[in-house]
C-alpha cells in the first residue's frame, strides 16, 4: 500500500536550486629534491599557502591546479595524481562548503627558479615539511600531511573541518 504521506518531489528546477553550492578549489603540492615543499605568501591576505586557487568556469580541478602553479610560480608542471580532497563545511566565515583538491606536481631540484606573481604573492620559500607545517596553519597543514602520506601509499585522502582555506 502506498504512503500518501509523503512530500511531492520538486520540480527539477526548484530541487536544484535547493541544492548547497560550494566553493572549489585547486592547489600544487611541489617539492624539490631535498624534501622541501613549496609554500608561497599572499598579499591579499595573512598566512602562507600552497599554489593554487578557485576553479575557473570551464576547467576542471587538475587544469586549475595546473594554471595556478604556471601563474603564481612560472612553472609549467601537469599534475599528477590526486593526493586529498578537503570539505570544510559551512560555518560563521563561510556561507557555503568549500571543497580543496590537492594534486601532485611531483619534485623539482634543488634551486629551480620561481617566477612569483607579484599582483597576488609576496614571498614563496622551499619549506622542511615541518616548518611548511607551521607556515600553512590549520587547515592547509592538515591537508599537506595527508597529501605527504597519499603520496608515500598511494591512498588518496579525505580530510574535512570547518575551518575554511578560503
Amino acid at each position: 500500500m502506498a504512503d500518501d504521506r509523503r512530500e511531492p518531489l520538486l520540480p527539477r528546477e526548484r530541487w536544484l536550486a535547493s541544492l548547497p553550492r560550494s566553493y572549489t578549489a585547486a592547489a600544487a603540492l611541489l617539492t624539490d629534491e631535498a624534501g622541501r615543499v613549496l609554500v608561497v605568501k599572499p598579499t591579499y591576505r595573512p598566512g602562507w599557502q600552497f599554489a593554487g586557487g578557485t576553479i575557473d568556469p570551464g576547467e576542471d580541478a587538475r587544469q586549475c591546479a595546473r594554471r595556478e602553479l604556471l601563474e603564481e610560480t612560472g612553472l609549467d608542471r601537469e599534475p599528477g595524481r590526486l593526493l586529498v580532497v578537503s570539505w570544510t563545511h559551512p560555518s560563521e566565515r563561510l556561507d557555503h562548503p568549500a571543497v580543496h583538491f590537492v594534486f601532485d606536481a611531483g619534485t623539482v631540484p634543488v634551486g629551480t627558479g620561481i617566477t612569483l606573481q607579484a599582483a597576488e604573492l609576496a614571498e614563496y620559500r622551499w619549506a622542511p615539511v615541518d616548518e611548511a607545517l607551521a607556515l600553512l596553519g590549520e587547515p592547509r597543514a592538515e591537508r599537506l600531511a595527508a597529501a605527504l602520506a597519499a603520496r608515500v601509499d598511494g591512498e588518496v585522502r579525505i580530510v574535512a573541518g570547518t575551518v575554511t582555506g578560503i
